[in-house]
């Protein structure tokens, strides 16, 4: 660590290790997350196949980025040829 004038490091006296008591906060806060929510206990997520709206979505993406691929081609081939009109000067 870098050390400041009268020798102490620049960021104070800070702990050189992590403490080795987990704080009460983050305790109860693993403890809540582990604890499965009343709702949702014993059921499972059924298994679901893509309704129409999402299968429209799905083919919308495909075409936008379909678009976007073409367009970025066209501007690299129209770069090129601006490359090669001013190469010929």
């Amino acid at each position: 660590m870098p050390q400041g004038e009268n020798g102490k490091e620049v960021l104070g006296s800070l702990p050189h290790r992590r403490p080795g008591i987990e704080s009460p906060r983050r305790a109860r806060a693993r403890a809540s997350s582990e604890q499965p929510s009343p709702g949702t206990a014993g059921s499972e997520a059924p298994s679901r196949e893509p309704g129409d709206l999402e299968q429209l979505a799905r083919t919308g993406i495909r075409v936008a980025g379909g678009a976007a691929g073409l367009g970025l081609k066209l501007a690299g081939r129209a770069v090129g040829e601006l490359g090669r009109a001013v190469g010929r000067r």
